[in-house]
Protein backbone atom coordinates (compact mmCIF):
# COMPACT_ATOMS: atom_id res chain seq x y z
CA UNK A 1 0.00 0.00 0.00
CA UNK A 2 1.43 3.08 -1.32
CA UNK A 3 1.16 6.03 1.34
CA UNK A 4 -0.40 9.42 -0.16
CA UNK A 5 -0.11 11.88 1.93
CA UNK A 6 -2.94 14.90 1.17
CA UNK A 7 -1.06 18.37 0.77
CA UNK A 8 -2.89 20.99 3.05
CA UNK A 9 -3.70 24.05 0.64
CA UNK A 10 -1.29 27.05 1.53
CA UNK A 11 -2.32 29.89 3.24
CA UNK A 12 -2.76 32.67 0.78
CA UNK A 13 -1.75 36.14 2.25
CA UNK A 14 -3.17 39.02 1.13
CA UNK A 15 -1.03 41.76 -0.86
CA UNK A 16 -1.11 45.01 -0.62
CA UNK A 17 -3.41 47.02 -3.69
CA UNK A 18 -0.60 48.37 -5.62
CA UNK A 19 -2.06 51.24 -7.81
CA UNK A 20 -1.21 51.73 -10.88
CA UNK A 21 1.17 54.81 -11.83
CA UNK A 22 -1.75 55.66 -15.05
CA UNK A 23 -5.04 55.46 -12.77
CA UNK A 24 -3.23 57.50 -10.58
CA UNK A 25 -2.27 60.03 -12.79
CA UNK A 26 -5.80 60.06 -14.32
CA UNK A 27 -7.20 60.54 -10.74
CA UNK A 28 -5.03 63.27 -10.25
CA UNK A 29 -5.85 64.63 -13.52
CA UNK A 30 -9.52 64.30 -12.85
CA UNK A 31 -9.31 66.26 -8.99
CA UNK A 32 -6.80 69.16 -11.12
CA UNK A 33 -9.50 69.40 -13.37
CA UNK A 34 -12.41 69.55 -11.00
CA UNK A 35 -10.06 72.21 -9.12
CA UNK A 36 -10.12 74.35 -12.48
CA UNK A 37 -13.36 74.37 -13.08
CA UNK A 38 -14.97 75.28 -9.58
CA UNK A 39 -12.01 77.98 -9.83
CA UNK A 40 -13.34 79.34 -12.95
CA UNK A 41 -17.24 79.03 -11.90
CA UNK A 42 -16.21 80.82 -8.70
CA UNK A 43 -14.74 83.74 -10.17
CA UNK A 44 -17.48 84.49 -13.09
CA UNK A 45 -19.66 83.93 -9.72
CA UNK A 46 -17.68 86.47 -8.21
CA UNK A 47 -17.66 89.03 -11.73
CA UNK A 48 -21.63 88.29 -11.57
CA UNK A 49 -22.13 89.98 -8.61
CA UNK A 50 -19.55 93.08 -9.08
CA UNK A 51 -21.00 95.87 -7.71
CA UNK A 52 -20.76 99.61 -7.48
CA UNK A 53 -19.40 100.51 -4.26
CA UNK A 54 -19.36 104.10 -2.73
CA UNK A 55 -16.58 105.02 -0.34
CA UNK A 56 -16.26 108.95 1.11
CA UNK A 57 -13.28 110.36 0.30
CA UNK A 58 -12.00 111.90 3.70
CA UNK A 59 -9.72 114.41 1.36
CA UNK A 60 -12.71 115.66 -0.40
CA UNK A 61 -14.60 119.36 0.44
CA UNK A 62 -16.66 119.43 -1.43
CA UNK A 63 -16.99 119.75 -5.76
CA UNK A 64 -18.70 121.26 -8.75
CA UNK A 65 -21.75 119.63 -10.73
CA UNK A 66 -21.83 120.53 -13.74
CA UNK A 67 -24.35 119.71 -16.83
CA UNK A 68 -27.16 116.74 -16.10
CA UNK A 69 -30.47 117.11 -17.31
CA UNK A 70 -33.88 117.51 -15.47
CA UNK A 71 -36.74 115.15 -16.35
CA UNK A 72 -39.82 115.35 -14.04
CA UNK A 73 -38.63 117.53 -11.59
CA UNK A 74 -35.75 115.85 -10.52
CA UNK A 75 -32.06 116.74 -11.85
CA UNK A 76 -29.31 114.00 -13.08
CA UNK A 77 -26.13 115.84 -12.76
CA UNK A 78 -26.96 119.20 -11.55
CA UNK A 79 -26.01 122.90 -12.68
CA UNK A 80 -24.67 124.25 -10.24
CA UNK A 81 -21.97 124.34 -7.66
CA UNK A 82 -21.71 123.22 -3.79
CA UNK A 83 -19.18 124.56 -1.73
CA UNK A 84 -18.12 122.61 1.28
CA UNK A 85 -21.77 122.17 2.93
CA UNK A 86 -23.57 124.78 1.27
CA UNK A 87 -25.75 124.13 -2.08
CA UNK A 88 -26.95 127.78 -4.29
CA UNK A 89 -30.39 126.10 -4.96
CA UNK A 90 -30.44 129.10 -7.84
CA UNK A 91 -27.78 126.78 -9.20
CA UNK A 92 -29.91 123.93 -8.68
CA UNK A 93 -32.87 123.78 -11.50
CA UNK A 94 -34.31 120.72 -10.00
CA UNK A 95 -34.62 121.74 -6.63
CA UNK A 96 -35.96 125.04 -7.31
CA UNK A 97 -39.41 123.25 -7.64
CA UNK A 98 -41.39 121.09 -4.76
CA UNK A 99 -40.57 117.83 -5.55
CA UNK A 100 -37.43 118.14 -7.24
CA UNK A 101 -34.53 116.07 -6.40
CA UNK A 102 -30.48 115.68 -6.91
CA UNK A 103 -27.65 113.74 -5.93
CA UNK A 104 -24.74 115.30 -5.05
CA UNK A 105 -21.47 114.96 -2.70
CA UNK A 106 -21.04 117.14 -0.27
CA UNK A 107 -18.14 117.13 1.66
CA UNK A 108 -17.22 114.03 0.10
CA UNK A 109 -20.31 112.22 0.94
CA UNK A 110 -22.85 111.35 -1.96
CA UNK A 111 -26.58 112.73 -0.82
CA UNK A 112 -29.81 112.37 -2.35
CA UNK A 113 -31.03 116.21 -1.91
CA UNK A 114 -35.15 116.55 -2.15
CA UNK A 115 -37.10 119.89 -1.92
CA UNK A 116 -40.19 118.59 -0.27
CA UNK A 117 -41.86 122.67 0.71
CA UNK A 118 -40.93 125.84 -0.33
CA UNK A 119 -38.70 126.36 2.91
CA UNK A 120 -37.70 122.65 3.54
CA UNK A 121 -35.41 120.18 1.96
CA UNK A 122 -34.79 116.10 2.75
CA UNK A 123 -31.18 114.64 2.64
CA UNK A 124 -30.88 111.38 2.76
CA UNK A 125 -27.24 109.34 2.13
CA UNK A 126 -26.73 108.03 -1.34
CA UNK A 127 -25.40 104.61 -0.34
CA UNK A 128 -27.33 101.55 -0.11
CA UNK A 129 -27.09 100.16 3.74
CA UNK A 130 -26.93 96.48 1.97
CA UNK A 131 -23.73 96.62 0.37
CA UNK A 132 -22.70 100.19 -0.36
CA UNK A 133 -24.60 100.75 -3.78
CA UNK A 134 -25.00 104.05 -4.82
CA UNK A 135 -29.03 104.54 -4.98
CA UNK A 136 -31.01 106.53 -7.70
CA UNK A 137 -33.17 109.49 -7.36
CA UNK A 138 -36.93 108.88 -5.77
CA UNK A 139 -39.77 107.97 -7.96
CA UNK A 140 -43.15 108.03 -7.11
CA UNK A 141 -41.98 108.04 -3.75
CA UNK A 142 -39.10 105.64 -3.80
CA UNK A 143 -35.83 105.40 -3.73
CA UNK A 144 -34.23 101.81 -5.14
CA UNK A 145 -31.22 100.77 -5.37
CA UNK A 146 -30.02 99.29 -8.93
CA UNK A 147 -27.57 96.52 -7.56
CA UNK A 148 -29.93 94.02 -5.71
CA UNK A 149 -33.23 95.60 -5.20
CA UNK A 150 -33.41 97.12 -1.84
CA UNK A 151 -36.12 99.87 -2.06
CA UNK A 152 -36.74 102.94 0.50
CA UNK A 153 -39.17 105.54 1.14
CA UNK A 154 -38.45 109.37 -0.34
CA UNK A 155 -40.09 110.36 2.49
CA UNK A 156 -37.69 109.18 5.60
CA UNK A 157 -35.40 106.72 3.65
CA UNK A 158 -37.00 103.77 5.94
CA UNK A 159 -36.73 100.57 4.47
CA UNK A 160 -39.51 99.23 1.83
CA UNK A 161 -37.72 96.01 0.46
CA UNK A 162 -34.72 94.33 1.23
CA UNK A 163 -31.88 92.85 1.02
CA UNK A 164 -31.18 96.06 3.15
CA UNK A 165 -32.14 96.03 6.33
CA UNK A 166 -31.44 99.66 7.80
CA UNK A 167 -32.93 102.55 6.36
CA UNK A 168 -30.79 105.37 4.82
CA UNK A 169 -28.67 107.86 6.98
CA UNK A 170 -30.67 111.47 6.58
CA UNK A 171 -28.33 114.61 7.42
CA UNK A 172 -29.75 118.15 8.97
CA UNK A 173 -30.25 120.72 6.25
CA UNK A 174 -31.02 124.25 6.94
CA UNK A 175 -32.39 126.41 4.35
CA UNK A 176 -31.66 130.46 3.96
CA UNK A 177 -34.77 131.94 2.14
CA UNK A 178 -32.87 135.22 1.81
CA UNK A 179 -29.99 133.60 0.59
CA UNK A 180 -31.78 130.40 -1.39
CA UNK A 181 -28.83 128.46 -0.22
CA UNK A 182 -29.27 125.20 1.58
CA UNK A 183 -26.76 124.49 4.40
CA UNK A 184 -25.86 120.56 5.23
CA UNK A 185 -24.49 119.27 8.54
CA UNK A 186 -22.24 116.11 7.24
Amino acid sequence: MTNISKTQPLPVTPQPEQKSPRREFLAQAASMLGLTVSAGAAISLVNACEITVIKPDPTTTGGTSTGGTTTGGTNTGGTGTASGNVINIAQETALQSVGGAVIKTVSGNPLVIMRTSDTEFLVLTAVCTHEGCQVGLPSNGVIECPCHGSRFSASNGSVLAGPAGARLRSYTAIFDKAANTLTISV
